[in-house]
């Protein structure tokens, strides 16, 4: 690829927001993969959705919730280091092949009418185990299909498309669920693997044509592990977002509650009352593209996760379906803001031969925290009510952020990021062309 572009003064300028997508091998994954994630957002909105319509309990989402995502905890380090270890592009299609199957059995169980609490925990478990495989894989990834100086707006780009299918999927949901019932979504979900699938068959990247050398096993995790105790910038990611998974984001498990016992919402509504929060993400992400050069990290995060609190706190607090919807706007936009910085963070400081073995421990953060937030959301909801669960759990996410800002650490976030981003790469991360 061609150096960057050059100013008026021959000096480089910045990049562009959309120059990522100008990066054909990119721009191919990036299609791909929103069609996917997508069918993977109607799917992760139609469990719980299956689960309260059978159960009708709170307690009984957070459990098949907690079955979904606790797997991403347990096999993460395993998709680490195999990301540090294997081509990333096979190991890829094998996860995506895999998780079309475990969709596939999602539908015949609810398609024949056999769908229990047991069956679909069973299988929820399944689908967590391999997207716990894929997500450090694939997130490892991207930095293969861009070279350096774009990598922030990848990063940036591959958190909006998965945010627009987090709006898309959802709303897509609730019309399906309406019109051909819920089996409907997991088969439309089994069929969007095909996409990313399509893709990685025909782009060939540096991963390739190697197989990684160094410390296997226990002994890449404890490198990394050294790496990020050693990193302050890093384990202020992974603190916040173990904050942000625990407090805020079990809110969209218990969407469907909200709207089927809260708002008495099914088809289109209970479809755009899921997908709110998506629809803020993209709102907000060209804004976000602009600014995220020139506005300091430690106030993007500190303020967005302050707005995802309140905003959880407004769901909480909402007279109406609209003004739930509304909050859910900020919800969106807010967590979009948080997922680009960390991620673009933890991306720029994290050395490249722990990379995948090193966003493994940082998605265990959030994979570990989350299935914990939502059983407790469920047994609070059952105990004290939902809505006052709700509002609770975000007051203390906006207490959080509170002592995140007095205690400096979002400063030294931003600080070490900055530094990386102004070091020329070891080792740059192009993709072959």
């Amino acid at each position: 690829m061609s150096s960057p572009d050059e100013g008026p003064a021959g000096g480089p300028v910045r990049p562009r927001p959309l120059d990522p997508l100008r990066e054909p091998h990119y721009r191919r994954f990036w299609i791909a993969a929103f069609v996917s994630n997508t069918g993977g957002w109607m799917q992760n909105a139609t469990i719980p959705y299956v689960v309260f319509l059978i159960t009708g309990t709170a307690a009984d989402v957070g459990v098949t919730g907690f079955f979904q995502y606790l797997p991403f905890m347990l096999v993460g380090l395993v998709g680490g280091s195999l990301a540090d270890r294997f081509p990333r592009r096979r190991l890829l299609v094998a996860a995506q092949l895999l998780q079309a199957l475990v969709a596939l059995g999602l539908w015949a169980v609810v398609a024949s009418d056999s769908a229990t609490t047991l069956n679909l925990s069973v299988l929820a478990f399944a689908a967590g185990l391999l997207g716990g495989l894929n997500t450090p894989i694939w997130q490892s990834f991207v930095a293969e299909l861009v070279p350096r100086e774009l990598l922030p707006g990848a990063v940036t780009l591959n958190s909006t498309q998965f945010n627009a299918s987090r709006a898309l999927g959802p709303f897509l949901a609730g019309v399906v669920i309406a019109v051909w019932g819920p089996g409907a979504s997991f088969l439309i979900n089994s069929v969007s693997f095909v996409a990313v699938v399509g893709v990685l068959l025909v782009i060939r990247v540096r991963s390739d044509s190697r197989v990684r050398g160094g410390q296997v096993g226990t002994g890449r995790i404890r490198r990394a592990v050294r790496h990020v105790l050693a990193t302050p910038s890093i384990l202020t990611c992974c603190a916040a977002i173990v904050v942000v998974a625990s407090l805020g984001s079990p809110l969209f498990s218990y969407l469907p509650v909200y709207g089927e016992a809260e708002f008495q919402v099914t088809g289109a509504a209970l479809g755009l009352l899921l997908g709110a929060g998506g629809i803020g993400a993209v709102l907000v992400a060209p804004a976000l593209m602009s600014v995220q050069h020139r506005v300091d990290g430690a106030v993007l995060l500190a303020v967005a996760m302050a707005a995802y609190g309140l905003s959880v706190v407004a769901v909480g607090l909402s007279p109406g379906y609209g003004a739930a919807v509304a909050a859910l706007l900020l919800f969106g936009a807010a967590y979009l803001t948080i997922a680009a910085t960390i991620n673009t963070t933890i991306q720029l400081v994290v050395r490249d031969e722990l990379r995948g073995t090193v966003i493994a421990l940082y998605l265990m953060c959030l994979t570990g925290a989350l299935p914990v937030g939502l059983l407790v959301w469920g047994v609070a909801a059952d105990t004290v009510g939902l809505r006052t669960t709700t509002v609770v759990a975000g007051a203390l996410l906006v207490v959080a952020t509170i002592t995140f800002a007095l205690t400096g650490r979002f400063r030294v976030m931003a600080v070490d990021a900055r530094s990386a981003g102004s070091v020329p790469a070891q080792a740059d991360a192009r993709s072959n062309r």
